[in-house]
């Protein structure tokens, strides 16, 4: 079991989520209501994040198929695994019921990346009503631990979800190496740091 953050495996664990993501994103956004796997599959994954226990008989293909080589296994860092179900159930969930794809596609991450603190921002652009959005993050700063981080996110992606037309995206590939970094005592200030930084000042970190 790693006991440090490791930077190389934050890379892979996001490469690996974006492939998963994108790969639903476009059977989902298909004309005529996408595919029925792609549509099976959102709905296996929100299933833990809406409150139900999750059946990791349903769930594996989703989570364990084509894992890389380049990442470790489960059992050798369970990070790993917990930082792929999360960003996964998070996508699903702002996914859901959306014919436009919420994953911001990676032709418009190369000019400007849409991370998770500058994603918030966009829910309440005036800062002068956005007590909630900041309460919330917060909230996820002040969390015991890595489920308590997520049901924080999981408000944050709701909120996004009921913005306007729904049309903020997120670079799922930077939630992932986030959520995966946010579970090492020494380096979950950084992350912290990170959202703070994208949400107040608006410029993005080079990852």
């Amino acid at each position: 079991m790693r006991r440090y953050f490791s930077s190389d495996t934050a890379k892979e664990v996001g490469l690996f989520v974006n492939g998963k993501v994108f790969r639903l994103q476009n059977e989902y956004t298909k004309r005529d209501g996408g595919t029925p796997y792609s549509r099976a599959a959102l709905a296996r994954l929100r299933r833990d994040l809406d409150g139900s226990a999750p059946s990791w008989m349903l769930i594996g293909g989703d989570l364990f198929g084509e894992w890389p080589q380049s990442l470790p296994s489960p059992e050798e860092d369970p990070a790993v695994l917990r930082a792929v179900k999360a960003t996964l159930e998070l996508y699903a969930l702002h996914q859901q019921s959306r014919r436009h794809g919420v994953a911001q596609s990676v032709e418009s991450a190369r000019t400007k990346r849409m991370t998770f603190g500058r994603a918030c921002r966009l829910i309440q652009p005036d800062p002068e009503h956005d007590d909630g959005v900041r309460r919330r993050l917060a909230s996820a700063e002040a969390a015991p631990d890595f489920n308590g981080v997520i049901r924080s996110v999981r408000a944050l992606i709701l909120l996004m979800r009921g913005t306007g037309d729904g049309s903020i995206t997120l670079d799922y590939r930077s939630l992932a190496q986030d959520l995966y970094q946010v579970q090492f005592p020494d380096s979950r200030a950084e992350v912290f740091q990170r959202w703070s930084m994208d949400y107040h000042v608006g410029s993005t970190v080079s990852q």
